[in-house]
């Protein structure tokens, strides 16, 4: 069996008939449409979760892979919080926010938290944090309706199972 011959054209439907390149045409107008809708909607995805990690449009916009990272660590921030019942420093909640972020993201998470950039580059590269001092009133941490700068922002406020004596290994 003999190679296929290719057409001379760059076009794959050169050389078919008229009917045949506008079903071409047809089928390749509808998968970029189909294809423009999923971006649509993967950008409005990405829109609505920069509203819900602490960095917000108000900073910067954050990139797709740089929202994606920031709100696996919001969530592995929340995930230690919850499991632990205590709140980190703000250099501790920094470092844990900033993980595997560009420079530049860093740079604003530590000035959202007002830690010092160079404590929390410093921490990075280390792989640990180091001995800083913390800033206790995590009250006075700006917060949006939209956006959540400290976690303790969308905790409930009422009385916690701590409070009320409840212990979880005796369920």
């Amino acid at each position: 069996m003999s190679p296929r011959p290719h057409a001379s054209s760059s076009s794959p439907a050169s050389s078919e008939d008229p009917q045949t390149q506008k079903k071409h045409h047809l089928r390749r107008v509808k998968a970029n449409c189909r294809e423009r809708n999923r971006m649509h909607g993967l950008n409005h995805a990405l829109d609505v979760l920069r509203q819900k990690v602490p960095l917000t449009t108000q900073h910067q916009k954050l990139s797709k892979i740089e929202t994606l990272r920031l709100a696996r660590n919001y969530i592995d921030a929340l995930n230690l919080m919850l499991s632990s019942g205590k709140q980190p420093s703000n250099l501790e909640y920094a470092h844990i926010l900033s993980n595997g972020l560009s420079q530049t993201t860093t740079n604003l998470i530590a000035s959202l938290m007002h830690v010092q950039p160079r404590l929390l580059i410093l921490a990075q590269r280390q792989g640990r944090l180091l001995d800083a001092p913390q800033i206790p009133d995590f009250g006075a941490l700006p917060s949006t309706p939209s956006a959540h700068a400290y976690p303790a922002d969308c905790f409930y406020t009422g009385p916690t199972p701590m409070d009320v004596g409840y212990d979880s290994h005796h369920v």
